[in-house]
């Protein structure tokens, strides 16, 4: 991917009180992502503690023949922030065709646009009744693997891209299913440098974890719109407790009692049920 070319729009661009003795919050917060899959050393310079105090990471898991590769991506407050917050969210992904129930596959081109269909055939078709600017380039499209579709729209909204005439693809997409996030981190290291973020929407899991929605991602600058709020209170929109938009202090007398069945993609947008333990959460020795 060649950074100095996307298709920039505009002027350019955690833990429980239990881990970490931090605050839980819940609302938007501007953040800059610092690390992707971060090794030991790496994730105990981001949180001050001696190497000896973090887990051991490991970000593939195999289970009953298939493997799940886990992307974490550790993030702190950005510089517009008067907050101090740091944590983590994660996008699973699986080398394999994401598919509908219905046994449609998911394509994507090299544009980030993505359609459904059974096969490469009736995407055609498909795409001759779809609007210009929603139809897909057949010559670069392809079948979506499980998260790519996250994955983009996180690298979009970061670097507030728009890539109508230029391509946004990575270029070494195989690495990410060996645990190999370093073309991520080039990616959000670039716009950092820029003073570039993203806005995420927190909330807070099971009374004690801080979440990151992960169904759709925000660009730093941008205000709060009613597709945004769709996005986020919708039938497939954020599962964990939240107080509202505003950023501000989690109060558990507040939150409602929950009992629904949680997913391995905190969108709601994958159908990967999930298989990742609590303890996955939480980087730190206990």
């Amino acid at each position: 991917m060649n950074l100095n070319e996307l298709e920039v729009k505009g002027p350019g661009s955690g833990a429980s009180e239990g881990q970490t003795g931090k605050k839980l919050y819940t609302g938007l917060l501007p953040i800059q992502i610092k690390l992707v899959n971060p090794t030991e050393k790496q994730l105990a310079e981001f949180y001050g503690v001696e190497e000896s105090k973090i887990k051991e990471v490991s970000y593939i898991r195999e289970r009953d023949g298939e493997s799940t590769t886990r992307l974490d991506f550790y993030y702190e407050n950005h510089s517009s922030s008067k907050h101090n917050i740091k944590g983590k969210f994660s996008i699973f992904i699986r080398k394999e065709t994401r598919q509908s129930k219905a046994g449609k596959k998911q394509y994507i081109d090299d544009f980030t646009r993505t359609s459904w269909a059974m096969n490469l055939s009736e995407l055609s078709q498909n795409q001759e009744q779809v609007k210009d600017f929603m139809r897909l380039d057949m010559s670069t499209a392809r079948e979506a693997f499980p998260g790519e579709e996250t994955i983009y729209n996180l690298l979009k909204a970061y670097g507030n891209i728009i890539p109508r005439n230029k391509p946004l693809k990575l270029t070494h997409t195989d690495n990410l299913f060996v645990a190999d996030g370093s073309e991520l981190q080039k990616f959000f290291d670039f716009f950092n440098n820029k003073d570039g973020g993203m806005l995420a929407m927190l909330g807070v899991k099971d009374y004690k974890y801080q979440e990151v929605f992960t169904g759709h991602f925000m660009p730093l600058h941008s205000k709060l719109s009613d597709y945004d709020k769709r996005q986020i209170e919708g039938d497939y929109g954020f599962k964990a407790y939240f107080a509202g938009y505003v950023l501000s202090e989690y109060v558990p007398e507040a939150a409602p009692e929950v009992d629904e069945e949680e997913s391995l993609f905190s969108s709601g947008s994958n159908s990967l049920k999930s298989n990742v333990d609590v303890e996955d959460e939480n980087p730190f020795l206990l």
